[in-house]
């Protein structure tokens, strides 16, 4: 039997962290939204989300390279909402 240490260490911590990544992805959305409705811009910055859509890409190859699915579904989300973005 797994002791509980093993437990929290390769599977709790990586779903938490999972779930804050995919937080972090959707902080823009709020902004995005004003902005949208507003017709302008204003002071919001797209460019951070092309390197998003990097980044994630970056990850998601390495997810498949090593077979981590806590990588992968840590950053599948954010692929997405950096395309919709």
């Amino acid at each position: 039997m797994p002791s509980v240490v093993l437990i929290i260490a390769e599977y709790v911590c990586p779903t938490i962290g999972a779930i804050l990544s995919t937080c972090a992805f959707a902080a823009p959305i709020k902004s995005l939204k004003s902005s949208m409705k507003s017709g302008s811009l204003g002071n919001l910055n797209p460019t951070p989300w092309a390197f998003m859509t990097g980044n994630t890409i970056g990850w998601l190859a390495y997810s498949f390279i090593t077979l981590d699915l806590f990588v992968f579904f840590a950053n599948a989300p954010g692929l997405m909402i950096s395309i919709w973005l």
